[in-house]
């Protein structure tokens, strides 16, 4: 496995090892020197915020009710990890259909 991959791996388990309950994103870069440059709660895109750090390759990571989820870029390679939360999928508070009134689909309202 190459070392992209393993730090998205390794940051994955740490993201999924919290069990604080705390929804957050929080970008991780790992600089040219090895170095790691951490940025929380941050509204800018994963690329921005790489090459403002200067970052050699770039880890997104998102804990929320629905589960964790780690997006790493590099030059020229993406991966994503993630674990989605079953209860949640169970449970979904959006429904999977949309209903209609009778009168929408009938072509019955006057104008024919």
């Amino acid at each position: 496995m190459n070392l992209f991959l393993d730090n998205a791996q390794r940051i994955f388990e740490v993201a999924q090892a919290d069990v604080s309950g705390v929804h957050d994103q929080i970008a991780v870069m790992v600089r040219p020197d090895g170095g790691l440059h951490l940025v929380m709660e941050t509204p800018f895109t994963l690329d921005a915020v790489a090459s403002e750090a200067g970052a050699e390759s770039a880890y997104l990571v998102t804990r929320s009710r629905d589960g964790v989820r780690v997006e790493g870029r590099r030059r020229g390679e993406n991966c994503v990890i993630e674990k989605r939360n079953p209860l949640h999928e169970l449970l979904r508070d959006r429904p999977l259909y949309m209903m209609t009134s009778p009168a929408l689909g009938s072509g019955e309202g006057g104008g024919d």
